[in-house]
């Protein structure tokens, strides 16, 4: 239908494909025609057929009608055949006239058809006379040809087909197609509803043909309100009433049409809760993007958008339709690599597993060559004692790490450096000395094989040449091999971290855990009521307060989801020695590292041009349009007028708008513009007469807050592109 020029200027929105078939193949069946049976000309056989109303000729050339206008569409053109249409449409004109003899029995026996009149209104009286007589005359159901409704049936079948061409749609638009039309959706909606139930296949044949033929009409075609009254009236109380699935599919893309014919009849008020409410129950299939579909259509109005607004149950059909932002949404998580320019050298963190095992083994080298030099003869031979264990000690998992990469011999002298001390009057069996050695390397993640108990004990005096192999006569006069002048290191990797760096301490080790260390620094080093200078290893922090102190001390048992890096990143400007200064923190913020970056999102249907489409799409216009229609309204809350200011502004608006009319048509003015303008008026003051009022608003603006915090949490996560329709439902 041609739409109001003023209609025509604003970009309309896509509305819902009609529907369609793919280009088939030609397949041979019984009822495939021939071709010289779909000759154009007024001599077709087929039409000849059709027309010559003999039962048998009717039979033989529906079924190849059928057919040839599915498997041949592009071929198939009605106007190549004369009086094509009429002979197409009879068949369903007299299954129309058995439905109204049917209608009226029906609307007789439902106690809906009133016989009596007022006897001033003859008019009336006579039109229910000839109700009456209709229905006396009304043959039962039982005796109804089927006959009749399966060639009607083919019939319009034969037409929907044809419909999907364009000049065959046209053709159909222009002819008494039209009053069949008008004349079967004026049969009682109750029974309308019935015959869906009944019979739907021609039910679902005349709707796809109002689908296709809807572009081609115009508005000052004859009969054209009763077209319009199918659109704006019969429709939407068909889907309002119906539960049929199939039936609410063909209708919505009907009455989305019917919202673009100017001036038409407006739905009915059962409509739209109607809609909201199918939208809670999330229907199968198309019918939801329908159903949000044809609730942007009404939205894009501003009386249809304050009629959603104002339902007393908005609240709750906000958070299901704010529910639907996320339909059919799937988790999907994106790798980036951080820009060149923000990436930064890696450096070794001096806190890291590995820098603090090299830190513990210099400094145990440390020890090991003072105490060699405190037993050396040439110094005097003094002995050494240090505090042993009875068992090996536990190593740090970046020390065991390294020893099983080395090599033999290297890899076994280095494991009595880390394992055993110097100590005077200590000495080890040689039994208990290999088997610790062979617990330890029995490992799969050795690369060398162990060496024999001899080769290790003959390895001893090359890692403490202090210490020797011998044997040694216990009290009771039994003689054992040990290694004299080493013993097990009493404290574990782990066990060290708690050492005291003080500068002269004497009880380097006496702490095994946090507080131990912390209460040892307070009463060896601090002074009460005194705030000296630090020295912790090479700190010289002015004042050591607690909260200074507790820097230098180590967690006691670090949480294992927690892993400490051997690298960490560092400004490319900055020397890689910058992580070992006393203040750590005068050193430049340090970037982003290396690690790809994860991002996680929410990913909704998208088409083949990466556009988001689907529910998703379709509630967040719907939101865009309600916030916007509330945005309005609010702006637009102003005090009520007196009934005589009201009156004032609407004589002043009347006669602005006649001037201008005036200027832009001159005198006089044309009849069919005074009468559009009038019908706007109309819709204007209806439009007023429906504005919400303070209650209504107050409950809409709080609707929108209450799904703030989830539209936004759509709007962080999304990465299909929906987002940008839902900044107008922020901040209301």
């Amino acid at each position: 239908m041609q739409h109001h020029p003023a209609v025509a200027a604003q970009p309309g929105r896509t509305i819902a494909p009609i529907p369609h078939h793919r280009p088939q193949q030609p397949r041979i069946t019984p009822y495939t025609p021939n071709v010289r049976d779909l000759n154009p000309g007024p001599k077709n056989r087929l039409i000849l057929a059709l027309r010559s109303n003999i039962p048998f000729e009717v039979d033989w050339a529906l079924p190849q009608l059928v057919v040839a206008s599915f498997d041949q569409s592009d071929g198939f053109k009605l106007e190549a055949w004369p009086d094509s249409i009429c002979a197409l449409k009879e068949w369903p004109a007299k299954w129309l006239e058995g439905l109204e003899r049917e209608a009226a029995v029906f609307e007789m026996k439902a106690g809906r058809l009133d016989f009596e009149g007022d006897e001033n209104d003859e008019e009336g009286r006579m039109a229910k006379r000839r109700k009456r007589d209709l229905a006396l005359g009304a043959v039962v159901e039982w005796e109804n040809d089927l006959k009749v409704e399966q060639r009607a049936t083919n019939s319009l079948l034969v037409l929907r087909n044809a419909s999907f061409n364009a000049p065959n749609a046209k053709i159909l638009s222009s002819s008494s197609f039209l009053a069949f039309l008008a004349d079967f959706f004026s049969l009682p909606l109750p029974f309308l509803q019935h015959l869906c139930l009944r019979t739907p296949e021609p039910i679902h044949h005349i709707l796809i043909i109002v689908q296709s033929i809807f572009p081609h009409l115009r508005v000052d075609m004859p009969g054209i309100d009763r077209i319009k009254h199918i659109f704006g009236v019969v429709f939407p109380q068909l889907f309002v009433d119906t539960r049929d699935i199939a039936m609410m599919n063909n209708l919505i893309p009907l009455m989305m049409m019917g919202q673009t014919i100017p001036n038409n009849h407006p739905p009915p008020p059962e409509l739209i809760p109607h809609l909201l409410q199918l939208l809670v129950l999330r229907p199968a299939g198309p019918l939801l993007d329908l159903t949000l579909d044809i609730l942007i259509s009404l939205s894009t109005n501003p009386i249809h958008s304050r009629a959603i607004l104002s339902h007393t149950s908005f609240p709750h059909h906000l958070k299901s339709i704010t529910a639907l932002l996320e339909h059919q949404a799937r988790p999907v998580v994106n790798a980036l690599d951080p820009p060149p320019s923000t990436r930064g050298k890696m450096v070794r963190n001096p806190a890291g597993p590995s820098c603090r095992a090299e830190e513990l083994n210099q400094r145990r080298t440390k020890e090991r060559e003072a105490a060699l030099g405190h037993m050396d003869p040439m110094a005097g031979g003094r002995p050494v004692y240090n505090e042993v264990g009875d068992k090996p000690p536990t190593f740090s998992p970046a020390t065991k790490k390294r020893l099983f990469r080395m090599k033999e011999p290297e890899r076994s002298i280095e494991w009595m450096h880390q394992a055993f001390v110097y100590s005077s009057t200590a000495q080890v069996l040689q039994v208990t000395f290999w088997h610790a050695y062979r617990d330890f390397f029995t490992n799969p993640a050795c690369v060398e094989p162990m060496l024999s108990a001899s080769d290790v004990i003959k390895n001893v005096t090359a890692a403490f040449p202090g210490a020797s192999a011998k044997v040694w006569t216990d009290a009771s006069g039994a003689q054992k091999f040990v290694i004299a002048g080493v013993g097990f290191r009493k404290r574990s990797d782990d066990d060290e971290r708690f050492t005291c760096y003080w500068h002269a301490c004497t009880q380097r080790y006496s702490a095994t855990n946090p507080v131990q260390l912390l209460e040892h620094i307070s009463n060896y080093h601090l002074q009460t009521f005194s705030a000296p200078q630090c020295q912790w290893g090479s700190c010289d922090h002015n004042l050591c307060t607690y909260s200074h102190l507790l820097t230098h001390i180590p967690l006691g048992q670090p949480p294992s989801s927690i892993s400490v890096p051997d690298a960490i990143s560092c400004h490319i400007a900055d020397h890689s020695s910058s992580v070992l200064q006393r203040k750590i923190t005068n050193r430049t913020v340090p970037p982003l590292s290396s690690v790809r970056l994860a991002v996680q999102g929410a990913f909704t249907p998208v088409d083949a041009r990466r556009q988001p489409t689907g529910a998703a799409l379709l509630a967040a216009l719907l939101i865009r349009n309600l916030a916007r229609t509330l945005r309005a309204e609010i702006s637009l809350a102003v005090p009520e007028l007196s009934h005589a200011q009201t009156q004032e502004t609407a004589d002043e608006a009347q006669a602005r708008k006649k001037h201008l009319l005036e200027e832009r048509y001159g005198l006089p003015i044309p009849d069919s513009v005074l009468k559009e303008e009038e019908e706007e008026q109309a819709n204007v003051q209806q439009g007023q007469d429906l504005d919400m009022s303070e209650e209504e608003r107050e409950r809409a603006k709080k609707a929108f807050e209450n799904v703030e915090e989830r539209i936004m949490k759509v709007m962080l996560e999304n990465v299909s592109g929906i987002t940008q329709y839902l900044g107008d439902a922020l901040g209301l």
